[in-house]
Parts: C-alpha cells; structure tokens; sequence
C-alpha cells in the first residue's frame, strides 16, 4: 500500500496516476510515429516526381561547350529576341553607306565600294547591299513590295560617298501577341543623315508599327562557301536564324492590319 501510494505522488504539478502518465507516452510515440511515416511518405513521393521528371537537353556547340536548353511550342519565341530581332533588322535596313560591310581585316583597312543591287518598282531604283541583304528578314511577298518603296528613298549622295545614314531606334515597345505565332510591337526611332564631313545633316523620324511571326529555324549547317551564291545562302540564313520574319510594317497611328 505504501508503495502504491509512493508511485502516485505528484507529475508536473498535477495529480497523475501512474497508468494515465503510461497511456499519455503511448499516445505521444504514436503521433511522433504517425509523423514520420508522413514525413517518408513525402519524400518517396518527391523522389519519384524528380525520377519521372525529364532530363534537361544539352546541346554541344562547335567549340565543344555544352550548353542547357529548354524545349519550347513551335509558334512560341521569347519578348525579348522578338524586340532583338526586330530592332537590328530595321537598324541594317536603314543604316546606308557607300561601302560593304568589311569581312576581313584588310577590307576594313581598305573598304570596297558598294554598288548597290537594283531593285524593280515603278522605275529602276538602286539599294545599298547591306540593306538589301537584311530585307530578307521579311516575308518574301511583303518584301517585294517593300524594296522599291525603301529604294526610292535613298540618296543618291550614299553612293558617290557624299553621305551616310544610320537609324537608331530610341524605342522598342513590349511584344503583343495576336495569336498562332504572331506578334506586333512599336517602334520609334531616327534615320539621321550625315555628309561626308561627318556633319548632321538631318533627321527624319521613322516610327513604325512592326509585324512579326514565327518561322521554321534556317540553318548555315551543310552550306558551302566556295561561290557568292554560298556566301549569300549563308548571310541569309543568319539573318533568318532567330527563326523570326517581319510581314508587315505599317505607320503607328494606322489600325491593325489582318492576321
């Protein structure tokens, strides 16, 4: 009796017999159980999530580094090569000198003289090489109509070297998209003309809505450079490679034009 009475003395303060504190640890090991198979249970289902997930894509370049890619829908391409691709194509287009672009060390020593490629609307026009080389950038029937009305804009000053112009554009609006791979942006910029003592000789505001779409990716692989055709195929398809072309360029007051 007195041991009895010795084993229910007083826990924490409070009157607990010996058998309530048992049935107390019981029902805390039990939840402290019930936890960690929870606990197990989350990461086994973590592991399995991770073993289903696909493995990232690497792509080795020419230079032999590899590199993490991700894949992406056909039609999708990223704002920001969109707003890239736009500005530089419109800065090729309407920057003009009476020189090509050099491609080697001694051709920027001694640059060549740029004779221009005739291009045929009303009359016969002629358009500086550089320009005429990033128009193929645009949709193939929007080109055709586009060049005779570019070329017609080009003083004849650029071929004589009395003049030069390059464009900046100040402004590249956010992409929006119009559905199926298809994007419109604004953009504001100059074409500023300088004479040939690198004097301003005039700005002229060329502020466009751009039209763009998604195209099928063309690629320099397998191309040969042993002739000039070549050589074209090749700067075509750097222009290209952002898998991206302009359809239309209209004013930036006008309305949408159809999709």
């Amino acid at each position: 009796m007195k041991s009895r009475l010795i084993q229910e003395k007083k826990l924490f303060g409070k009157d607990i017999s010996l058998p309530s504190a048992y049935g107390s640890t019981v029902l805390l090991c039990l939840g402290v159980s019930v936890g960690t198979i929870v606990l197990q249970m989350g990461v086994v289902i973590g592991i399995f999530a991770v073993a289903r997930k696909p493995p990232p894509v690497l792509v080795q370049n020419k230079e032999g580094e590899s590199l993490l890619v991700k894949g992406i829908p056909a039609n999708s391409r990223d704002s920001k090569a969109i707003s890239r691709f736009t500005g530089e194509v419109l800065t090729m287009m309407l920057s003009w000198s009476a020189y090509l672009p050099p491609e080697t060390v001694e051709q920027s020593r001694k640059p060549r003289p740029d004779r221009g490629v005739k291009v045929q609307g009303e009359k016969q026009y002629v358009l500086p090489t550089s320009s005429w080389e990033a128009s193929f950038a645009l949709e193939p029937e929007f080109r055709q109509e586009f060049l005779p009305q570019l070329a017609r804009f080009v003083p004849k000053a650029i071929f004589n070297g009395q003049a030069q112009t390059f464009y900046v554009p100040q402004f590249v609006g956010e992409p929006v998209s119009l559905g199926q791979g298809r994007w419109k942006l604004d953009v504001i910029g100059n074409i500023y003309l300088l004479e040939k003592n690198s004097q301003l000789k005039d700005s002229i505001p060329f502020n466009r809505t751009v039209y763009v779409r998604a195209i099928t990716p063309m690629f320099k692989r397998g191309i040969p450079e042993n002739s000039s055709h070549n050589q074209l195929a090749h700067k075509v398809a750097q222009i290209r490679l952002a898998a991206l072309e302009i359809y239309a360029i209209t004013e930036l007051e006008k309305k949408d034009i159809g999709q």
